[in-house]
């Protein structure tokens, strides 16, 4: 019972990891399209030549400096990179501001059991490989061989679960994070003594809610974009991030163009206001960090950043100047 417990708790994470992460942002209001122009700031800056590190902005408005480091999880875990410009700004800081975190009470796990996995679990002596249609089955028995799995770890849930879980489950076999580079980060700071603070939380429930209200037909489609990420990070699990760690954020735009878990959302009934929200939510708190005097560092997912409309152009539309730091 408790091994099975244990595994619940871990879908349950992969599932917000997978719904509640930012991505590719692709609402009406965030799109990031093949046409559509990307960011104003992103687009003037991508001319500069490109100093060493990542990419980072620097954000000022009435004395304050915000420094915005661009994130794109997952990053090998060997995978070596180094920001002068990034140490720098943590010198100066007062504060690093990290994602938004998940706020899983107690009261959520419990009713997440008691009501069968929230809509996300198959149903009793319903196992998900019987129920894959042949091409899909073959293609998520590769894909659990590759994460060195079996099948039973994956047996009692729907689909676009199972494909989320698998595809952490791949990651973890093939050395990549999807703490990175957060978690650097957070180390780097901490070694300084700067202070560290999540954007805010996020409630599981809604994201558990989304999930749950998943066609039969949208499941199967999820299932299809979990394996279609695994089949594009296999033959570059060892170079992945390495467009992230040397600031090319043409090439960075082009993976994350196309995300796995927000197509998966915006297929479930309020996905898309979920991740309006994020984006949302995230500009509001950077506006926050600007109103206080000094210097703060916040990492930002690349693709909150990227799309027209995104982060860093809604800062400049409030009055904020945006330059590449030297």
């Amino acid at each position: 019972m408790a091994a099975s417990r244990s595994a619940r708790v871990a879908a349950l994470a992969a599932l917000a990891l997978a719904f509640a992460v930012p991505a590719a942002a692709q609402t009406p209001t965030v799109e990031l399209q093949p046409a559509d122009p990307g960011s104003a700031v992103v687009e003037e800056l991508l001319v500069v030549a490109r100093p060493p590190g990542p990419a980072l902005w620097l954000v000022e408005k009435n004395g304050a400096k915000l420094y915005v480091l661009g994130s794109a999880a997952p990053l090998p875990h060997q995978l070596k990179w180094d920001s002068p410009r990034l140490n720098r700004a943590l010198d100066q800081a007062s504060l690093v501001l990290v994602p938004p975190e998940a706020s899983v009470g107690p009261m959520q796990v419990t009713k997440f059991f008691l009501t069968g996995g929230g809509g996300v679990r198959q149903g009793f002596g319903k196992k998900l490989e019987d129920r894959l249609p042949p091409d899909l089955k073959e293609r998520f028995v590769k894909a659990r061989t590759q994460a060195r799995r079996t099948a039973i770890p994956y047996k009692d849930w729907k689909p676009a679960v199972a494909g989320f879980v698998v595809l952490s489950d791949f990651r973890q076999a093939a050395g990549l994070s999807e703490a990175k580079p957060v978690s650097t980060i957070e180390r780097m700071a901490k070694a300084k003594g700067v202070k560290v603070k999540a954007m805010s939380q996020y409630r599981l429930g809604p994201v558990l809610s989304a999930a749950g209200k998943l066609s039969d037909e949208a499941n199967l489609a999820c299932l299809r974009d979990a394996l279609d990420e695994i089949d594009y990070e296999a033959p570059r699990w060892n170079t992945l991030g390495t467009d992230w760690a040397n600031g090319d954020i043409a090439s960075v735009r082009a993976r994350y163009s196309s995300s796995a878990a927000q197509r998966c959302l915006l297929r479930a009934p309020g996905g898309a206001g979920l991740l309006a929200d994020q984006i949302g939510q995230s500009a509001k708190t950077l506006s926050e960090a600007l109103e206080r005097p000094g210097v703060t560092v916040a990492v930002v997912d690349l693709a909150f950043l990227l799309p027209s409309n995104g982060v860093l152009d809604r800062l400049r539309a409030q009055g904020a100047t945006v330059t590449s730091p030297n």
